[in-house]
């Protein structure tokens, strides 16, 4: 491999663009000896005289003339290159991409992003809707910079961030007539709509109700989709058990929130990333705005 410096490159550029020792001396800000020394290394380099030379003038051999043209664009795109860089670290563009339970990425994430948008707006963000299995592993592959959920136990290479404690809450329709605390035994003889019990709430809530009454409750209505479930109390007048942060959605304004008691029912809500990898500047930057925002709300 032929192993020109940049100083060499931009010393050819610019002598074949002058032609002149003086002129392109003082435009590199160096001597006219450095500057004549530098282009004797690069010919050496290259087997090649890229320059004819006489006391009165300085121009570019054919080959010269050539390779300073290439060098031209070579370093143009290396000045982009590097603007590009310097703008990433601003902020000024980019990519984050983020993996959130569909329920978080209906409530909270999306003020989230709202606000990131309105401070980052050259910073493209793509969102990845999935449960916290799916997020885990897109995690790993490298597919995602961030995952939010919850994450006990799960990969060793994961590092979690915690942003806050979320309760279990009752949402129930007017007509039930639910009290603002109430314990898990009173609802025992409810209708209840529940999420799929191999979700990390449903089995939050399975083990709620055994610790409650010693026995096993089994939802009248269950769905996979916490949109669904609250939906659906409101059109059967029933109840549903969900994480505190679903009573920002617009489908629990006709629902009354009530608190669980006897147990009391939480579980951490963390940001996610790769343990040991750098983030980029991006993400970085929604971390911080997931973070302000949070605080704010508590």
């Amino acid at each position: 491999m032929i192993k020109l410096s940049i100083r060499q490159l931009l010393a050819i550029r610019e002598l074949a663009s002058a032609r002149s020792f003086t002129v392109a001396a003082s435009n590199l800000h160096t001597t006219q000896s450095n500057l004549s020394m530098t282009i004797r290394e690069a010919e050496a380099i290259v087997g090649l005289r890229l320059f004819d030379r006489t006391t009165k003038f300085v121009i570019p051999t054919a080959a010269g003339q050539s390779f300073a043209d290439s060098v031209s664009r070579l370093l143009d795109d290396l000045d982009s290159h590097i603007a590009n860089l310097q703008a990433l670290g601003d902020l000024a563009n980019g990519t984050v991409s983020i993996g959130v339970t569909p329920l978080l990425g209906s409530t909270l994430l999306a003020k989230v992003i709202a606000r990131f948008n309105e401070l980052y707006p050259g910073i493209a963000i793509r969102i990845e809707d999935a449960s916290t299995h799916t997020l885990v592993s897109l995690l790993t592959r490298r597919e995602i910079d961030l995952a939010i959920g919850t994450f006990e136990g799960r990969a060793a290479e994961i590092e979690m961030h915690p942003l806050f404690d979320d309760r279990l809450v009752a949402l129930s329709h007017p007509s039930v007539g639910l009290k603002k605390k109430v314990k898990w035994a009173e609802l025992l003889d409810k209708k209840i709509v529940g999420i799929d019990k191999d979700s990390s709430v449903g089995k939050m809530i399975e083990h709620a109700f055994w610790d409650a009454a010693k026995r096993v409750v089994r939802p009248t209505l269950a769905s996979h989709h916490w949109l669904t479930v609250m939906a659906l109390t409101s059109s059967v007048k029933g109840i549903c058990i969900v994480p505190s942060y679903a009573c920002i959605s617009g489908f629990t304004s006709n629902l009354v929130r009530s608190e669980l008691i006897e147990p009391s029912m939480s579980r951490t809500i963390s940001i996610a990333s790769i343990k040991g990898r750098s983030r980029s500047p991006a993400a970085d930057a929604f971390m911080r705005t997931l973070t302000h925002i949070i605080e704010n709300q508590n």
